[in-house]
């Protein structure tokens, strides 16, 4: 069967206007800046977009304006992060109503702690329920993270189930994955920006990537030297993003992000839907990112 995605996924963020409605216009025009630079996966409607944040609307609309500007271009990974079985099985049925996703992603239950028993009967019923392929996230801000064996078990029993998204930053828990599934038929995809290189090397074929909205290039490096097998290359495009990530990590979640969109001609001027202080980022932060960029070769104004 091979691999479905590769590559880069690109986990798009939601530009929202001061007043905190969604500006579409906004995301059109940061997916055709990414599709200029090379990205051809999206990762839509998580974590990153602030999904928390957004009604059942917006995020079919974001899908319809995000497809819109992909059609034949790019894939698209519709994330369902919902509170619960029942939630999640009516955003899946949405999307599938659209016909705009190529596959879809889901996580473990929010909130409390899952015995990998009952982790393991909520992502089959989900798995098997949608009609495109879909990936697990191993999510750190959920209460469960999924085991080896328990990937293992979905693998062999569900066939619907194609990759793996592994943000648990713990690679013997990446390499009991792989020990245990072929990794020539499923898509490991590496899911913390700042040990992407790492995973890529170890037998990740893509990582899903929120430092991609400002950064495509910078990530598509990493992805591409990993994929080659250059592991020097791979390591120093490694560490160049975790430089850059050192910095915007200071500021609050996605503040810095958004800021960081000026230096390689994206769209600026965007605003998270969180409370105000969530939504700035220091002068010393900026000060910091500036110098850091203007050493790393890049055009600050």
């Amino acid at each position: 069967m091979g691999h479905f995605i590769t590559g880069v996924v690109d986990e798009i963020l939601t530009p929202f206007n001061a007043d905190g409605s969604v500006n579409y216009e906004q995301t059109a025009e940061m997916i055709d800046w990414h599709l200029s630079k090379g990205i051809q996966n999206f990762f839509v409607n998580g974590l990153g977009a602030e999904c928390h944040e957004l009604t059942t609307e917006e995020k079919l609309e974001l899908l319809k304006v995000i497809y819109g500007r992909t059609q034949g271009k790019a894939k698209i990974m519709a994330c369902s992060f919902e509170n619960s079985i029942e939630e999640n099985k009516k955003l899946l049925d949405l999307y599938e109503e659209t016909g705009m996703a190529d596959c879809y992603c889901i996580t473990a239950p929010p909130f409390f702690r899952h015995t990998q028993k009952a982790l393991y009967d909520y992502a089959a019923e989900l798995i098997d329920y949608a009609k495109r392929p879909v990936y697990i996230y191993n999510c750190v801000q959920m209460g469960t993270l999924f085991e080896p064996d328990t990937l293992e078990k979905l693998w062999r029993e569900h066939p619907n189930l194609k990759g793996f998204k592994d943000a648990s930053v713990d690679i013997l828990n990446f390499l009991q994955c792989t020990l245990r599934i072929d990794k020539d038929e499923f898509d490991f995809l590496g899911g913390c920006d700042g040990l992407d290189g790492v995973m890529m090397l170890l037998g990740a074929v893509g990582c899903v990537s929120f430092m991609a909205v400002p950064y495509p290039t910078e990530m598509m490096d990493i992805c591409r030297y990993g994929l080659e097998g250059n592991v020097e290359k791979c390591i120093e495009a490694q560490h160049k993003v975790l430089r850059i990530r050192n910095v915007v990590k200071k500021a609050p979640f996605n503040a810095a992000y958004m800021y960081a969109m000026k230096y390689g001609g994206g769209p600026v001027g965007m605003h998270s839907r969180m409370p105000a202080d969530q939504d700035y980022v220091p002068d010393s932060v900026k000060e910091e990112l500036d110098e850091l960029m203007r050493e790393l070769g890049y055009d600050v104004k």
